[in-house]
C-alpha cells in the first residue's frame, strides 16, 4: 500500500512541476528582455529658408531626441515606431517620418566631444568626425546611446515632453529646447 501511495505522490508531484518548468523559460525570458531607456536630450526646430510656393512634399520641422538604452539581451531588427511632442496646451505634434538614426561611439571618446562642441552642438550634429555612426537597428546586450532625427507633421508651438517608442521601450521626457533657425 505505501508503494502505490508513494508512486501516487510521485506522480502527481511531477505532474505539477512540469507547468512550472514549462513556464520558468518564459518567465525568465521575459525578465532578460526588460532593460532601462534614458531620455538624454530632445529638441526641435525647422530649416532656416523655406521656398515659396514650398514644394510638395517639403519638410521644414524636424526633432532630434537622444536616449541610452541598456538593454540585458542583444535584439535585431528594432525600430522607432512612434513619437510625439506633448504640447503645453495638451496638443501633440506626430512625427511625418524617421530621417536618420546614429549611434553614438563608446565613451571617452564621446565625452572629450561633447566637451569641445557644447552639449547642443554635440547631440544634433551627426556623421564621421562627430563621434557618431548609422544605427543599423540592433540593440546590443549592454549599453547603446542613439540620436533620433524625426521630421514632424507639422510647426510646434510649446512642446513641453516627448513620447518616443523604440522597439519594446517608450521613454519620455522634457524637451530641452528649440534651436535656431
Amino acid at each position: 500500500m505505501n508503494g502505490i501511495y508513494g508512486r501516487a505522490v510521485s506522480i502527481a508531484a511531477l505532474l505539477l512541476l512540469v507547468p512550472c518548468t514549462v513556464l520558468m523559460p518564459h518567465v525568465a525570458a521575459q525578465e532578460r528582455v526588460q532593460g532601462t531607456a534614458t531620455v538624454l536630450y530632445c529638441t526641435f526646430g525647422s530649416v532656416g529658408v523655406i521656398p515659396r510656393p514650398r514644394p510638395a512634399g517639403f519638410e521644414s520641422e524636424f526633432a532630434v531626441a537622444v536616449v541610452e538604452i541598456r538593454s540585458p539581451v542583444a535584439m535585431t531588427n528594432v525600430r522607432v515606431s512612434d513619437f510625439v511632442l506633448l504640447e503645453r496646451n495638451g496638443g501633440t505634434i506626430g512625427m511625418k517620418r524617421v530621417v536618420q538614426v546614429d549611434v553614438f561611439e563608446p565613451e571617452p571618446f564621446t565625452q572629450a566631444r561633447a566637451g569641445q562642441q557644447g552639449i547642443d552642438a554635440y547631440y544634433r550634429n551627426s556623421g564621421p568626425g562627430n563621434g557618431t555612426h548609422a544605427w543599423d537597428g540592433t540593440l546590443p546586450a549592454g549599453t547603446i546611446r542613439l540620436r533620433i532625427h524625426l521630421a514632424l507633421k507639422s510647426a510646434p508651438s510649446e512642446p513641453e515632453r516627448f513620447r518616443l517608442r523604440l522597439g519594446p521601450y517608450v521613454v519620455e521626457g522634457p524637451v530641452d529646447g528649440a534651436w535656431p533657425t
